[in-house]
């Protein structure tokens, strides 16, 4: 232990119960000091940590924390954060502390310009933005996700992370090629929902810097500031002190904290390095930069209104409570307060979704939450989105049950639903515990050192609620609930997409306005009975076959019902179902986008017994889920449960076969909410791309994109039935149970539900017809989408069409293609141009429209750009085509993807989606058999080739995206 930890055991001694010492009551002031001088906040509470962490510190003061964990085996994550970000910039280095960790990438004393990206790529790390770093107002951070957790790699990581702590470089032609590059990021982050969030900072902390630091920064300081300003920054806070470095994975935690602490050798092809200098010698010259003063916060006397307009964003509505001071010290007594205010607030919000249930609610969505925001104050909050014509009714219903809940309190059942629900979730975290996942370990850790919280083992957690439970009561839940929403008056905040002449005053009147409502006690309500727990006689087994290269059973029962099962021990305690049945996207649909709209209406119309809200008051406290799927061949279920609740898992998925609600519940749902999700999508190029986009090449087929307002007005339940139900009757059903679960358990609790029902069809429809997708005819100017951007906001768009994916060889040569022109996209438009933040390019190829497939590049551009993009894409194209492409190319783009295979390989999810519908489309479990030989297999010459078969400008279809701001052309086809 080092000499501050046994500081701040001496002062927390006497004031936790730590074991030796004997409690006392003392200032909080002192265990505060106790806090603040601990290494780690473990050492300072009474909150025991993890075991499985081993924790250090360094000499010069740099934290680390290894954790050996096996999920996925032998991978492993690498993780170098510091506390400290945008808020500690000076005027002139506004968005500096975001730019620096651009420039990590660009160039160290060790590692050449441009070439730590490359490097990783050859070892199969993939790249791209906010990959493998990320900034905020009080932390900067480095990741990386290791795909194997050979001492090999994991010393390279190392290295790079030693590199990044005090070896950049800032070469003056690197700074000025990164420039566009930001300014790309600072195009592409500029939504109205950013802009939003920035007036709303200022609304809430006015007389802070906080408002004034957002991480981009401004765009006068990211064109010109000057090296020195770099070097400033970087010399006063990348230092060990402000760091914590994290490790997680499929290692010897003694090979790593020997790495760490005395440096190692290290043999790198390519570079001229022998020896990585030990994380002890991390130093930086001149004088430590201290924390910052980013202003105070003081508590309002009487109610504070706010307003803001902008035509692109959603209805939102937040309503918070802002106590001045700093963030509850991690002990148990703190996280007592918190579980009962927690509870609270879970109850409210389960008040406001049981309106939100039934459709015809102002809001459609809504949160409450309490956190300590940058040291400055402790907000307790509701943050709703509201349809837009009636966001003063929103403002209300949020009043109000705010005061419903301050005034009457909490009724016995409502607080039993939300303890079972805490308890469920606790429970399951300690079972699954074994399995968790290394790279969210490695961020759990380190966020946990950051809030100043204890990260501790998931059985401690349930032990200690379990160990609460008796005592908490409603009385104290409301006490928790009032000491955090009466802590100050409340700020009230309203963002438009309309203006408002008057808008400040129109808040202010309508929640003055809903606070003269009287508000009646709640209700006491009582969870019935679930209503389908007996389908008939269990169903028989009359096929049963073993697939033992996969470890997979495959089964069919008497009714015709087929079943697949794969137990794994990925993750402890889980069991994921998918049920595929009838033809999904295929079936012929009775208005059009009717299979968009009915995936999202169908789970919310409820059961025949139980509407949606009774479900959820059934369910509380069960590991239980639903919601219909409409993929591009198939309907299907998709859930995940645990052993114990796996049962009840698949009656409920039974009962919605058998018999769903068909309420207009969920599509009043739907209804309210569709007009935001569609404005906040016409906000971003990119999500016009994908959706209106998506339809134009399509040829207008509205089982593609977003429902426009007119194909959501016009579809109704009834044709959600005539869609549907066939299918749910009759369909052949073929169910996929993965996780823990014997095959056995999976075969007799499928044979008590699914295997009951009536006999199902042999076969269902082709439908044929509705496979047949064509390409856009090629034009000579590029076609013209609209959307709600800024001025100097555009995306350029090419689709080179490349056939389908049927020729599983062919689809995978073709995504390595794709990879390549990925690889050459980012060094030209990104490292050599600096004219986009982060291009994309994807390859494809169906697997279900014949003929159809693409490639797309899709470049976030200034709109004076647009133009010149264009024919950088076609000159990449035809560079490929001639084949300017190197085995290293190849090998940085098929990497990444070999690894990926192998980790999904030990994840359930993929066993899901892989094995669904693998008995009637045995090709499925051809694919798996073949993935990797095929990529294997590739080679530049068949690259090369299908890059001038495929990547013909000539045969390009081009779309440009531009802000509405600009006059509209009349060729643009917007909806």
């Amino acid at each position: 232990m080092t000499g501050r930890a046994l500081l701040a055991l001496a002062l927390a001694c006497g004031l936790l119960a730590l074991s030796g010492c004997e409690r006392h009551s003392e200032p909080e002031s002192d265990l505060r000091a106790a806090f603040e001088a601990a290494d780690f906040p473990h050492e300072a509470s009474d909150i025991p940590a993890d075991p499985g962490v081993r924790y250090g510190v360094l000499d010069n003061g740099m934290r680390y924390a290894i954790m050996a964990n096996a999920t996925p085996s032998n991978t492993a994550a690498v993780r170098l954060v510091l506390n400290v970000g945008s808020l500690s910039e000076d005027e002139d280095q506004r968005g500096l502390a975001h730019f620096i960790e651009h420039m990590a990438f660009k160039g160290t004393t060790n590692v050449p310009q441009n070439e730590m990206v490359r490097l990783l790529e050859r070892y199969g790390l993939a790249f791209g933005p906010d990959t493998n770093a990320f900034t905020g107002h009080d932390l900067v951070g480095y990741q990386l996700n290791l795909p194997q957790a050979s001492e090999e790699l994991l010393g390279v990581a190392l290295f790079l992370m030693r590199e990044t702590a005090s070896e950049l470089l800032f070469l003056d032609e690197e700074i000025e090629s990164e420039r566009g590059v930001i300014l790309g990021e600072e195009r592409f982050r500029n939504t109205p929902v950013n802009r939003f969030f920035s007036a709303y900072f200022r609304f809430l902390y006015p007389d802070t810097l906080v408002p004034e630091r957002d991480p981009i920064g401004t765009v006068d300081v990211i064109e010109t500031a000057p090296r020195e300003a770099f070097v400033r920054y970087y010399e006063a806070f990348y230092r060990p002190e402000r760091a914590i470095l994290v490790v997680t994975g499929d290692f010897d935690p003694d090979l790593i904290e020997a790495k760490i602490r005395n440096g190692f050798d290290i043999s790198i092809p390519g570079l001229d390095v022998e020896r990585v200098e030990s994380f002890e010698t991390w130093t930086q010259p001149g004088e430590p930069g201290g924390d910052p003063e980013i202003g105070a916060v003081t508590r309002a006397s009487e109610p504070q209104f706010g307003f803001f307009h902008d035509p692109g964003v959603v209805t939102l509505i937040a309503v918070d409570m802002i106590a001045p001071g700093p963030a509850a010290l991690d002990t148990r007594a703190a996280r007592e307060e918190a579980m009962l205010r927690q509870l609270g607030q879970a109850i409210v919000q389960r008040r406001l979704q049981a309106q939100i249930n039934r459709g015809d609610a102002p809001l459609v969505q809504a949160n409450l939450s309490h956190v300590n925001q940058f040291g400055l104050a402790n907000r307790a909050g509701v943050f709703a989105v509201s349809s837009p014509d009636r966001w003063r009714e929103g403002v209300a219903m949020v009043e109000q049950e705010l005061r419903r809940a301050l005034e009457h309190g909490f009724t016995r059942s409502e607080l039993d639903e939300q303890m079972a629900n805490t308890r469920t979730a606790l429970r399951n975290g300690a079972d699954q515990a074994g399995t968790r996942q290394t790279t969210s370990l490695a961020d759990s850790i380190w966020s946990a050192w950051l809030r100043g919280a204890v990260f501790n083992h998931p059985e401690f957690a349930r032990d200690w609620f379990e160990a609460l439970e008796p005592s908490i009561t409603p009385g104290r839940v409301e006490a928790a609930f009032r000491r955090a929403f009466e802590a100050a008056p409340p700020h009230v905040m309203v963002a438009l997409n309309q203006d408002l002449a008057e808008g400040e005053a129109a808040v202010r009147e309508a929640w003055l306005a809903s606070t003269a409502e009287r508000v009646d006690p709640p209700a006491e309500t009582d969870a019935d009975a679930f209503a389908y727990d007996d389908f008939g006689p269990a169903g028989q087994v009359i096929e049963r076959t073993e697939l033992e290269e996969f470890g997979v059973t495959q089964m069919r029962f008497a009714n015709g019902v087929r079943l697949n099962v794969k137990p794994t021990d990925f993750e402890s305690r889980v069991v994921r179902v998918r049920v595929d049945f009838g033809a999904g996207d295929m079936t012929d649909q009775p208005v059009p986008a009717a299979g968009s709209i009915l995936g999202a209406a169908f789970g919310g119309g409820g059961l025949e017994a139980h509407d949606r809200d009774a479900l959820q008051r059934l369910l509380a406290g069960r590991s239980v889920s639903y919601g219909l799927g409409v993929g591009s061949e198939s309907f299907f279920f998709s859930n995940a449960t645990t052993p114990s609740d796996f049962e009840l898992q698949m009656q409920v998925l039974a009962a919605f076969m058998t018999a769903p609600g068909w309420r207009e519940d969920g599509l009043n749902q739907f209804r309210a909410i569709a007009e935001e999700v569609r404005r906040g999508q016409n906000a971003q190029a990119v999500q016009v791309a994908i959706n209106r986009g998506g339809r134009v090449l399509r040829g207008g087929d509205p089982r593609f994109g977003f429902p426009t307002a007119e194909e959501v007005a016009g579809f109704t339940m009834d044709h959600a039935r005539q869609m549907l139900a066939p299918a749910l009757a009759e369909a052949p059903v073929e169910i996929t149970i993965v996780g823990d679960v014997t095959v056995e358990r999976a075969m007799e609790v499928t044979a008590a539900t699914f295997g009951a029902l009536p006999e199902r069809a042999e076969s269902w429809p082709e439908f044929d017809h509705n496979r047949q997708i064509s390409f856009p005819e090629p034009a000579r100017e590029p076609v013209v989408l609209h959307f709600d951007g800024q001025d100097y906001q555009g995306m350029a768009n090419v689709y080179f069409p490349i056939g389908d994916g049927f020729d599983a060889r062919r689809r995978r040569a073709l995504q390595l293609m794709a990879g390549i022109f990925d690889l050459k996209a980012t060094e030209r438009f990104r490292e050599r141009e600096g004219a986009t933040y982060s291009p994309i390019v994807q390859g494809q190829p169906s697997t279900v429209y014949p003929g159809f497939g693409f490639v797309w590049a899709g470049l976030d551009v200034a709109v004076s750009d647009i133009s010149r993009m264009y024919e950088i894409v076609d000159e990449i194209a035809g560079v490929m085509a001639s084949g300017e492409i190197t085995e290293d190319e190849l090998q940085r783009a098929r990497q990444p993807v070999l690894e990926r295979l192998r980790e999904q390989r030990e994840r359930n999810p993929f066993w899901i989606g892989a094995l669904a519908r693998s008995q009637s489309d045995p090709d499925r479990l051809e694919d798996l058999r073949t993935a990797e030989a095929h990529y294997r297999e590739v080679t530049v010459e068949e690259i090369t080739a299908l890059a001038r078969e495929a990547l013909d400008p000539g045969r390009a279809f081009r779309m440009t995206i531009l802000p509405r701001s600009l006059a509209p052309l009349p060729e643009d086809i917007d909806d």
